[in-house]
């Protein structure tokens, strides 16, 4: 295959052309393998772009023929087409037509012009993707051009590389070449020869290295002696070219490459007195032995590829090559630079997780006071130090990736858009921190309460403070918004535009009215909490005020249904705001109230119950109270449930819907009744007197006195029992008390008999020993020995 191109002067490509001139040049393809694999990759984007604009070409044709199908398929008749003829031979006729024609004509324009305005917001929403394509159509036809001219590139290197051999191998050449290596190496010789006589005084300049000062100090003069060998070497060269002239193009050659190695000593010689990798008393950084090898490592392995790539590139420059081996063999060299920066950036990401990991955990493992001032640094910093370990390595990355992107596609002005773009993010970082730390100065000077108070009243702060912390972290989302909009824009996002385009537009005035509806809602949830908080206080005004168990059970389920209410409704508003349509929620939301209405009567039932159960004060929370069969005290009297514990401990919960019948023996006051029995032998009036005392000694007793709400009632004797006679009294106490009053005033009932000996009977049990048929029974005899004294 024989390809033709226009060649211009200086070696650089022209655009291919099918015609002959002088000025081209026929190029074989004399690499089998590689032209052909090159063609083939040309071929094949080549096909692939072509295919891809053919496909969208034919879609817009099939779509034009179609159109003009259907205009075919309804053309005029055969009587329009005379009425037109007819206009066109008829002067009259004509020029109404044509007036018409030009009326119609502006008509057309008006409202195209109407239809563009309105199409421009439009346009606007879809510069982005208008963007990103022109992007990749630009960047496939880069591609393209850089494919064929690899291509040109492959086919002319054996040419080239014959040319530099007969270079080498032309019998003029050699003699100067003799020349030029002498020159080189007697000026390395004598570089050498005076680094070894400054051998001696660099190790005494280490070993005179103690503190700070005297570390700079020595550590510039062992640079400045590290430099003096390569001082001699520029001057014999110079001496040695003057000498024995040869290529000049050889000796600014040779001459680069010894200021190559010059700036590479240099640079050693620096980083070894920063770093000092074998001494560490002569270390200028505060490096552990580890690290500083680590880094002198990495150090070494960036010069030495430095040195060898500023070699080879200028060796290219310095044979006159096509420029295009000079940009594609810059670009691979250049690679391996950001390859090796994104390994060490990474281990370096590495050891720094590592070692924050184990400063956090040494943190809370500290114990007593260390704990309790460890534990007062700001969560926040804590997180941004977390956020910035985990995002600064790609940040890096990308960073440098564009650097050396823009270096090897030989990017137009790249490191000046890289400086700028840098520096202005740089600028607005800055900015944005120190709004940040405005921000909480300004909050905490503000808002501030004195020691004293938060003493005084521990909760206050947190009270007086709700809010604050929400407000403060929503300005500073909207100064991050900011300072991230800015930053894009530096860096070529069409943030502006966006923010201007009615899309753009759109967003904003809906990410605001939703945070005005947020802001709402919070606004109403807190009222209602505020409200009922204050009616379920105890104390109002200054007095006492008792809260009723309707209240506590009514007011926080009217809180709970109203801040529901008030977040559903919340809710629908910002799903609207975001485009949402509402319709179907809320129909779904009705057929779900309808069936659970019409599936769930139990609880319908149950609801019923306890709001007559509230209403009525039936029960109230504290109350002794007996549900069916079931006694306690009772924990809970909800809307769907009431909650009883047993004097076992046992919870009983009971749906409303199942009380059939209720017990309160607290409601408002309280009555114990007492049967007190005594022997029939006693006189009845002379232990209804001791009772009425023992009712009044117990009425002024300070513990169970106040509990006491009236004194003793005795009803009298009530009633005959087998081997008792029963005396009826009761006591009215407070709510809950009846069974404590009971047991003091029976304490004090057993000792007051004991001490008048009036007997509390007893069951009486007569032994019978029966009668045999052959006469009496045979005596019983009973041991019976005096009590001991």
């Amino acid at each position: 295959m024989v390809v033709s191109f226009l060649w211009k002067k200086g070696g650089k490509m022209a655009e291919p052309t099918s015609q002959l001139n002088p000025h081209m040049v026929k190029i074989s393809c004399f690499s089998a393998d590689t032209g052909f694999f090159l063609q083939c990759l040309k071929r094949v984007f080549l096909m692939l772009t072509a295919q891809l604009r053919t496909l969208i070409s034919g879609f817009f044709c099939i779509m034009l023929l179609l159109s003009a199908f259907s205009a075919f398929a309804a053309g005029p008749s055969s009587e329009d087409i005379e009425d037109l003829l007819g206009i066109m031979e008829s002067p009259t006729k004509r020029e109404a037509f044509t007036r018409n024609l030009k009326n119609l004509l502006e008509t057309k324009k008006a409202v195209e012009a109407k239809e563009g305005k309105g199409k421009t917001n439009g346009d606007e929403q879809l510069f982005i993707v208008r963007l990103l394509l022109d992007q990749f159509d630009r960047i496939s036809e880069n591609f393209r051009r850089e494919v064929i001219a690899l291509e040109l590139m492959m086919e002319e290197l054996p040419e080239d590389y014959a040319h530099a051999k007969n270079f080498f191998l032309e019998v003029k050449n050699r003699p100067h070449l003799r020349v030029l290596f002498l020159d080189a190496a007697v000026a390395l010789l004598a570089m050498f020869l005076f680094g070894l006589f400054l051998k001696r005084p660099i190790r005494s300049i280490i070993g005179r290295m103690k503190d700070f000062t005297t570390k700079i100090k020595w550590g510039l003069i062992y640079i400045l002696l590290k430099a003096l060998p390569f001082v001699v070497l520029f001057i014999v060269f110079d001496i040695m070219f003057r000498t024995f002239p040869t290529f000049p193009k050889g000796h600014k050659l040779v001459l680069f490459l010894f200021i190559l190695m010059f700036f590479y000593q240099l640079l050693m010689a620096f980083f070894r007195m920063l770093l000092s990798p074998d001494q560490a008393k002569a270390r200028l950084a505060h490096l552990s032995d580890e690290n500083a090898n680590y880094l002198w490592i990495w150090v070494r392995r960036f010069a030495l590829y430095a040195f060898f790539y500023f070699m080879i590139t200028r060796s290219l420059v310095w044979t006159q090559g096509h420029a295009l081996y000079f940009s594609y063999l810059r670009g691979f060299l250049l690679l391996p630079f950001p390859l090796m920066l994104t390994v060490f950036v990474f281990q370096v990401a590495r050891e720094f997780r590592i070692k924050y990991k184990i400063s956090i955990d040494s943190e809370q493992e500290l114990p007593g006071e260390e704990e309790e001032a460890a534990g007062k640094k700001p969560k926040d910093r804590g997180r941004l130090i977390s956020g910035l370990i985990r995002c600064w390595p790609v940040l890096a990355m990308a960073y440098v990736w564009a650097i050396f992107l823009s270096l090897m596609v030989h990017y137009e002005k790249g490191f000046q858009y890289l400086f700028h773009a840098t520096f202005w993010t740089v600028l607005t970082a800055l900015i944005v921190f120190v709004l940040f730390c405005i921000l909480d100065s300004a909050f905490s000077r503000l808002f501030r309460i004195k020691e004293e108070t938060k003493r005084r009243f521990p909760g206050l702060e947190r009270k007086a403070n709700r809010y604050l912390t929400v407000v403060k972290k929503s300005a500073k989302i909207i100064i991050l918004i900011a300072g991230m909009g800015v930053v894009g824009q530096i860096w070529g996002i069409p943030v502006s535009g966006f923010v201007a385009s009615g899309t753009g537009t759109l967003i904003i005035l809906r990410a605001v009215t939703i945070a005005f509806t947020v802001a709402v809602i919070a606004g109403i949830i807190e009222v209602n909490n505020t409200i009922a908080a204050y009616l379920l206080k105890e104390k109002r005004r200054g007095r006492k005020k008792e809260v009723s168990q309707k209240q506590k059970t009514l007011i926080p389920v009217i809180q709970t249904t109203t801040n529901i209410a008030a977040g559903f409704v919340g809710g629908i508003i910002v799903l609207e705001r975001l485009g949402v349509n509402t319709t179907p929620i809320l129909a779904g939301a009705g057929i779900i109230g309808l069936a659970v209405g019409f599936g769930s009567q139990t609880l319908v039932k149950d609801l019923i119950g306890g709001l007559f159960i509230l209403f009525e004060e039936s029960l109230r929370v504290g109350d002794w109270a007996m549900v069916g069969t079931q006694s306690g005290s009772v924990e809970s009297v909800g809307l769907r449930t009431v909650k009883l514990r047993d004097m076992n401990g046992t919870l009983h919960i009971i749906s409303n819907s199942t009380i059939d019948s209720l017990s309160n023996f607290s409601k408002v006051f309280s009555r114990t009744v007492m049967d007190i029995g005594v022997a029939y032998r006693e006189d009845v009036d002379e232990v209804i007197a001791l009772l009425k005392e023992l009712g009044e000694t117990l009425q002024k007793d300070p513990e169970h006195g106040p509990s006491i709400l009236e004194p003793l009632e005795i009803f009298g004797l009530d009633r005959f029992e087998d081997s008792a006679v029963i005396i009826r009294a009761r006591f009215k106490t407070r709510p809950l008390k009846q069974w404590s009053v009971k047991r003091a005033f029976y304490r004090l009932m057993k000792r007051a008999f004991d001490e008048r000996g009036i007997e509390i009977p007893f069951p009486h049990r007569t032994v019978y020993m029966g009668e045999p048929k052959e006469g009496k029974a045979p005596p019983l005899y009973v041991d019976i020995q005096p009590r001991p004294p």
